[in-house]
């Protein structure tokens, strides 16, 4: 009976503590993730577009995906944004014959990336995406709806 009190008595102290240390809705809302958003043209005659989206986290890691417009192909974005404003990115087939490839770039002082892929096949290009404020809330267009 003694052992039964003293796990209740545990059990409902641990609850109280989990309940009075939560945060509150305004404290666990995180700021928006960043990203850009954007397709570009293959410098390879007759190959679809490539489309992109992309996020940003605050330490400059990068991920998203990659999709020919054909959606012959979906690849996995990984890469680095250093302070200076540059970048690298690996593309690596996650769907059917995904792009693969590296990209290199540049962040503009309006935001706007500009960056070339060289890969294999169709994934070769020179590419521009617009920030996105939030990557919640994107158009095809870039920029975000709000």
């Amino acid at each position: 009976m003694r052992l039964g009190l003293l796990m209740a008595t545990i059990t409902a102290g641990t609850l109280a503590m989990g309940i009075c240390t939560q945060p509150s809705t305004a404290q666990a809302a995180t700021q928006a993730p960043r990203g850009f958003s954007g397709h570009a043209e293959s410098s390879v005659p007759g190959c679809p577009y490539l489309a992109w989206r992309l996020a940003r986290a605050a330490d400059g890691t990068i991920t998203g995906l990659a999709y020919y417009s054909d959606l012959s192909g979906t690849s996995q974005v990984n890469g680095m944004a250093e302070p200076n404003g540059t970048f690298t990115m690996t593309l690596t087939s996650a769907m059917g014959k995904g792009p693969t490839g590296t990209v290199s770039g540049r962040r503009m002082s309006n935001g706007t990336i500009v960056a070339d892929m060289k890969g294999q096949g169709c994934a070769n290009m020179h590419l521009t995406m617009k920030p996105l404020t939030d990557i919640n809330h994107w158009t095809n267009a870039g920029g975000g709806a709000g």
